[in-house]
């Protein structure tokens, strides 16, 4: 089996093959998506992080027991 690897961009559902490997890239594959980390500069990603802030319970002045916990 032969592997051909490159970056591309998904829209729509679409992954848009390089011209390069058009030609050699026979009608049916095998498709494996390894997602690239996106960078936390990117506008989406912080707004994504903000949302996470927003979810932060104020835990100060609570306090527990291990023992009761695992006692369930």
């Amino acid at each position: 089996m032969q592997t051909i690897e490159f970056d591309s961009h998904v829209e729509n559902g679409i992954i848009a093959v390089p011209s390069q490997y058009q030609n050699i890239i026979p009608r049916s594959v095998r498709v494996i998506v390894l997602p690239k980390e996106e960078s936390p500069s990117n506008p989406q990603n912080i707004e994504k992080e903000k949302s996470l802030y927003s979810l932060a319970v104020d835990m100060t002045g609570f306090t527990f027991d291990r023992d009761e916990i695992n006692e369930r």
